[in-house]
């Protein structure tokens, strides 16, 4: 994977962010060096996602771009690596994915023991398609780290149409405004 320690700001966004990231695409380890593009594995029927399992490793700091389309810089902050696997023995699922990246949404747990959401997502049609995950497969792929003072709990909810699929639970920190959304 990507592990790297170069990055030592973290996202301190001015408004609620809308996900996904334009450059946090989705990595397969299980495509050839040769023949490294998604398209292979990209349809547009929907299928079946229940068997989808999201973890993130929370234990693991590497570097997310956050570059902003008009921006020609590129933009490094701090992210958690996120895994999204298939844990059916015999069936493929289908991903939804929105250009190439995963709809995933970070939640923060409030005080009165609710989930809320500290990302929206895009409300961009264009670009919407599905991508084939094998039986006891998995994709990479990266959520930021916020800044802030204080510790809170998160999960990651993975947007799966009409439903959705929730990560493990850690600990990170988020903006003192995110915070007063309570």
């Amino acid at each position: 994977m990507d592990i790297d320690r170069g990055a030592n700001k973290k996202l301190n966004p001015r408004t609620t962010a809308t996900i996904p990231f334009n450059h946090n695409q989705i990595f397969d380890p299980f495509l050839s060096s040769k023949n490294h593009r998604n398209s292979k594995k990209a349809n547009f029927s929907k299928g079946s996602f229940h068997k989808l399992q999201v973890h993130v490793l929370d234990s693991i700091h590497t570097k997310m771009n956050i570059q902003v389309r008009k921006e020609k810089k590129e933009k490094y902050i701090q992210a958690f690596p996120v895994i999204i696997e298939n844990t059916a023995s015999l069936k493929s699922m289908n991903l939804p994915l929105h250009r190439g990246c995963a709809l995933i949404i970070q939640q923060m747990k409030t005080k009165k023991n609710k989930w809320i959401d500290i990302e929206n997502r895009t409300k961009e049609k264009l670009g919407d398609f599905y991508y084939k995950i094998k039986p006891k497969q998995y994709i990479y792929t990266k959520t930021p780290i916020y800044s802030g003072k204080d510790s809170v709990e998160i999960r990651i909810k993975l947007v799966l149409g009409d439903t959705a699929i929730y990560s493990n639970t850690y600990k990170s920190t988020v903006p003192n405004w995110i915070k007063r959304k309570e």
